[in-house]
């Protein structure tokens, strides 16, 4: 196990591995303005706070589905 520090921007091969999605999906939601992110020259850099809110972003929308989808089979008594 390595530890080390998080660099301030990170490239967009990284981000998507970190958000666990295809480079093309992280590039369509940094198009809607979903995560920010800048150019350096040519290329798409994006600050790596950015990432990690988006990913607890995502995270916790699973959670808050995985949640109604208990309560929909509690409610619906489809529990043993």
């Amino acid at each position: 196990v390595t530890v080390g520090e998080m660099p301030e921007e990170v490239t967009t091969t990284l981000a998507a591995e970190m958000l666990e999605i295809s480079r093309p999906t992280l590039m369509k939601r940094v198009r809607a303005g979903e995560i920010p992110a800048h150019k350096v020259g040519s290329h798409t850099r994006l600050r790596t706070a950015d990432v990690l809110e988006a990913r607890e972003r995502a995270q916790q929308q699973r959670r808050d589905a995985f949640d109604a989808l208990r309560r929909a089979q509690d409610e619906g008594g489809l529990t043993d």
